[in-house]
């Protein structure tokens, strides 16, 4: 019953132009909607995507049809779906692209392949085909996919997309992003859409996302004002030491700091981003093209100071016995969105210490590309633009249908009703465009927008693709000397001990060669000092 309520209402959408030109004063309207309904022809879409969870066939045939019920109508587009488990897809999806590429090159230069729905100026110009279904109306006929074919493709990461691009197989979308396509530069945040561009051109499409998280410095307005101290010029949690000894020795009930939180604004050289002796004070305001130095972490004041005021803390009992029940606190460091400014605005001074900064690993998050073995650039673009444009499509690729997989309840909150589908929502669309997750404020949106508005573009930004030249001997014996002095960092048990192990520490690495190595400056060195500045030098050289 369901399929024939869809076909009827299908053969409507393809009817109802001609209803709305008598009506004057849609007559402009209806007539060009006519002409397209009339003579655009139906394609068919493969679109491959990852799943949370195995989809039965059941499901994503409702899922299928759900899709299609918005694309046929609005674009004469079927679009034929095919889930995979993140640990299954790119070896499925690679598999694929590799015979596509075999068939094409066994099948010679003067074999071209046509598969069907090709956007051509005959087919775009001729009339659609039809047939007639079960109840006997004549609604359009979508073709088969071939088994070449291979149009719209999930693709995270910035590795992967190079690669691909590399072997041919996407496509190049600025034609579309450029012109019919161009409202994605109203949806899709701007690093996005600029910083995902490979050797000039754009192979996929970034899914907008939150960039990250903004750190936050609290600290209590009542106790500041006890003990006359001056919020209004402090940037760090080190300039608050003398507001934290106050409240410290003075305020039994109140734990002056609430918990212990790392150096703020520090970026790491070594072990992945971890905390290690090379380390750079990133500014709050840095971004893209402003040069950080590289230096020892123990030798950087930002660093040890805020580590000495830590230990102190520790030393002294005055963290949080329990940080996630405490009600009231002197000072606190906190990771949070925009909103966390009105939570805690009342009571504490909130001072932004670092903003979203987007990095690599967040711009090439989650992406939808086009395969170079498309039937139809155009198409499989309008189907990339509507999800992240248009809020019913991504609802249904991302919760399902309604009342059947979710529903939405008095207050407006999505509802799972089983488990029979599960995407992740970073991975199907604009994430904007959905319906907040089960547990989500309703305006969480509204709130990561803000973030993302407020976000900057971080300082080592495409460093990667030098910094595999960096000596992975010198860098390997780098992090096993690091290893050692940060653990023994980290055994100190008072403020005392701590800062005569940063004096020793500062000594013993200055004389220790492989440390030497790592700031070499020399023309043909590969240490991670010479890499950077040479990279640095090339995007942005210094003035003459």
């Amino acid at each position: 019953m369901r399929k024939k309520l869809i076909c009827l209402l299908l053969c409507l959408s393809v009817l109802l132009p001609a209803t709305l030109a008598g009506c004057g004063e849609q007559s402009d309207n209806s007539d060009g909607m006519e002409e397209e309904s009339s003579t655009r022809p139906a394609v068919t879409l493969s679109m491959w995507v990852i799943s949370e969870k195995d989809i039965s066939p059941e499901t994503e045939a409702l899922i299928e049809e759900a899709v299609n019920e918005v694309t046929q109508s609005k674009y004469t587009t079927k679009v034929d779906l095919s889930f995979f488990t993140e640990d299954a897809y790119y070896a499925a999806l690679e598999e694929k692209m590799a015979a596509i590429q075999e068939y094409k090159a066994n099948a010679g230069a003067s074999a071209p392949i046509v598969l069907p729905g090709v956007s051509t100026e005959e087919t775009e110009a001729s009339t659609a085909e039809t047939i007639v279904n079960e109840l006997g109306m004549r609604v359009l006929k979508y073709p088969d996919l071939d088994e070449n074919q291979l149009d719209i493709i999930f693709l995270a990461g910035k590795d992967r997309l190079r690669s691909y691009a590399d072997a041919g197989y996407l496509s190049v979308l600025d034609t579309n992003l450029n012109s019919t396509s161009k409202v994605l530069k109203d949806y899709i945040f701007p690093t996005f859409l600029d910083q995902v561009k490979y050797n000039k051109n754009t192979y996929a499409i970034p899914n907008n996302h939150l960039i990250g998280e903004y750190t936050y410095l609290l600290i209590n307005k009542a106790l500041a004002e006890k003990y006359y101290f001056d919020t209004s010029s402090v940037t760090s949690f080190v300039e608050c030491a003398d507001l934290i000894e106050d409240i410290g020795r003075n305020e039994s009930g109140v734990p002056a700091v609430l918990s212990y939180a790392d150096p703020v604004n520090m970026h790491y050289w070594l072990g992945d981003g971890e905390m290690s002796i090379l380390g750079s004070y990133v500014a709050t305001a840095a971004t893209i093209g402003n040069r950080t130095i590289m230096r020892q972490a123990f030798e950087t004041a930002s660093f040890t100071n805020h580590m000495l005021l830590m230990k102190k803390c520790e030393e002294n009992g005055w963290f949080a016995e329990n940080p996630d029940t405490t009600e009231s606190f002197g000072v606190a460091i906190m990771q949070g969105d925009y909103k966390l400014r009105e939570e805690y605005g009342e009571d504490y001074t909130v001072k932004v210490l670092s903003y979203p900064a987007a990095e690599e690993n967040t711009v090439y998050e989650s992406m939808f590309a086009v395969s170079s073995y498309t039937v139809n650039l155009d198409r499989s673009m309008e189907i990339i633009t509507y999800l992240n444009t248009d809020s019913t499509l991504k609802n249904i690729l991302q919760y399902g249908v309604e009342g059947v997989h979710y529903e939405l309840d008095e207050d407006d909150n999505l509802v799972y009703l089983n488990d029979d589908y599960r995407m992740n929502n970073l991975y199907t669309g604009n994430m904007f465009m959905s319906h907040p997750e089960p547990g989500m404020d309703l305006d969480i949106w509204e709130v990561q927008k803000a973030a993302n508005r407020d976000s900057k573009i971080s300082p080592y930004f495409g460093l990667s693709d030098e910094w595999g030249k960096v000596d992975t001997l010198l860098m390997a014996q780098l992090e096993e000397i690091s290893a050692e002095y940060i653990d023994r960092m980290q055994q100190c048990a008072t403020e005392a001990e701590l800062s005569e192990f940063f004096q020793t520490a500062k000594t013993e690495l200055s004389q220790n060669e492989m440390v030497k190595a790592a700031f070499s400056t020399d023309a043909d060195s590969n240490s991670p000092y010479a890499v950077y500045s040479r990279w640095f030098e090339v995007l942005w050289p210094s003035a003459e």
